[in-house]
């Protein structure tokens, strides 16, 4: 009927959920769909953000680097400008007293003044003692732990303490360096190689240095005049032990003894035989024959040169030495002693040629100031400049005064320019060949100056007069030697000096 309500066919009912079932999976493959491209664009704008900040990172860790290389590097070079220049040094104080200070700077020099001089002593043979100057001395031993390094701040900071304790022993006593003193200490600094010094050593450290050595040496020279005994007291000093300032000469001769030579019963019976003559004459028949018995080719020339040889002149005395003891214990001349070393295989014989004596051989006090070529550049400027001060001291007082002056500004004698070039008692020989002669000439007179070359350099002499004679003069040394050790014991109590082992360690080595 038309009025029954119409439902709608099964059919058409299917039709319509699959309608709405689809329409439904649609939508929700749609937004699934939105979500995994929301979630692709979020993690890629992720690994952006971390691509990104891996950029940032590595941007900021190389500047980072870069700028701790640059600062490293700056670093490096401001401490190696500073060390230079010697700034780091001098500004730190490196050995003090009451009243001097030493800085660093100076220390520096100090060092390696005594480095210098050892080389300069030792030449090329400095390898011998285990020492490569082209190596860091710190890096290098010496023995049991010590380097080279410690061995010559060893050396520097003895030195230091004496000079700074005469300063303040001439401070006390009212002695200071005159104006001409201090101009030659000047002058001397202007001529030095710096770089021989020390890293970062400038002229106005080594003339404050210089200043200071000068004014120990000149209390040093001082207190030297003060402990000089008189006459009366060196023969008094003489008489207490006369073998000690004695001399003898005395021939010896050695028969050693193996299994390829001799046997010792043949060199003790060869010993025996030299032995058994009683004069000097004898016995150098008797060493003649035996030279000609080992060497029958010897000319007669070569006999006497062998001779002289086996003679010792002026030996000096030398406590419990068994040989010794004989030669200064009462031996007559032509007596002979047998004395066997059998750790060396030989046997000698001695025979006394002079009774002990002491030498009384004239000496001469003199001055001189040397020039050299390594100083000046040539053989020719270094006699040049000889001339000049020669002609400037002539112009002068001519006192011996001013020719010290002198010879502290200018001489390359590192052994006496402190004390104005002096050289007392002066023993004939003792000084190479044209020195000698020189000093000896019987002509010379109180006043005389001269210019004389030797292998040295040039050397412009000045004469003092007369010196002790020699033994007075080896009596006189003994005596001064002694009074100074006990001042300078009094005198480390009197003055200590401190010093700060982290500013020597900043030294170079």
């Amino acid at each position: 009927s038309q009025n029954q309500p119409q439902f709608p066919r099964k059919g058409s009912f299917r039709c319509a959920k699959a309608m709405v079932i689809t329409m439904s999976k649609g939508s929700r493959k749609r937004e699934v769909n939105a979500e995994k491209h929301k979630l692709k664009r979020e993690k890629e704008e992720f690994e952006a953000k971390k691509r990104k900040v891996r950029r940032v990172t590595a941007i900021i860790t190389g500047s980072l680097i870069l700028a701790l290389i640059l600062v490293t590097v700056v670093g490096t070079i401001i401490y190696n400008v500073r060390m230079n220049s010697g700034e780091y040094l001098r500004r730190e104080v490196a050995a003090s007293s009451y009243d001097y200070d030493v800085d660093g700077a100076m220390m520096n020099y100090y060092f390696n003044d005594v480095y210098n001089t050892f080389v300069d002593y030792y030449g090329s043979y400095v390898s011998y003692y285990g020492l490569d100057t082209t190596l860091d001395l710190k890096k290098q031993e010496i023995s049991d732990g010590e380097t080279w390094f410690e061995y010559f701040m060893s050396g520097a900071k003895n030195n230091v303490s004496t000079i700074l304790a005469l300063n303040e022993a001439a401070d006390d006593a009212g002695v200071s360096l005159s104006d001409d003193e201090v101009n030659a200490v000047s002058i001397r600094s202007d001529n030095i190689d710096t770089g021989l010094y020390g890293r970062g050593v400038n002229r106005d450290d080594i003339y404050n240095a210089k200043l200071l050595e000068a004014l120990a040496y000149k209390y040093q020279f001082m207190k030297e005049d003060e402990f000089t005994p008189s006459v009366s007291e060196i023969e008094e000093r003489y008489n207490e032990d006369p073998k000690s300032y004695q001399t003898v000469d005395y021939y010896s001769y050695s028969f050693a003894w193996s299994d390829t030579t001799r046997t010792e019963e043949e060199a003790n019976a060869l010993a025996e035989q030299l032995a058994s003559v009683n004069n000097v004459d004898a016995f150098i028949v008797e060493m003649k024959k035996q030279m000609l018995a080992d060497e029958p080719e010897l000319t007669d020339e070569e006999l006497e040169s062998s001779v002289e040889y086996f003679l010792t002149s002026d030996a000096a005395y030398t406590a419990d030495d068994e040989l010794s003891e004989w030669l200064f214990g009462g031996a007559a001349v032509g007596e002979t002693k047998i004395i066997t070393d059998e750790e060396n295989s030989n046997v000698t014989v001695y025979m006394l040629a002079s009774e002990p004596s002491r030498d009384e051989s004239k000496t001469a006090n003199v001055r001189h100031i040397l020039l050299t070529e390594t100083g000046w550049g040539s053989s020719e400027k270094a006699l040049e400049k000889a001339e000049e001060l020669l002609a400037e001291f002539e112009a002068g007082d001519k006192s011996e005064e001013s020719f010290g002056i002198l010879a502290l500004a200018y001489s390359e004698d590192e052994g006496s320019y402190y004390n104005g070039g002096l050289y007392e008692n002066v023993l004939p020989g003792q000084m190479v060949e044209s020195f000698n002669d020189w000093c000896f000439d019987e002509s010379r007179a109180v006043g005389n100056v001269d210019i004389i070359e030797t292998d040295y350099g040039y050397h412009i002499m000045y004469y003092v007069g007369e010196g002790l004679e020699s033994w007075q003069s080896s009596v006189s040394g003994a005596i001064i030697s002694e009074k100074f050790n006990e001042y300078n014991t009094e005198l480390e109590e009197s003055y200590p000096v401190e010093f700060d082992d982290s500013v020597l360690n900043l030294i170079p080595g």
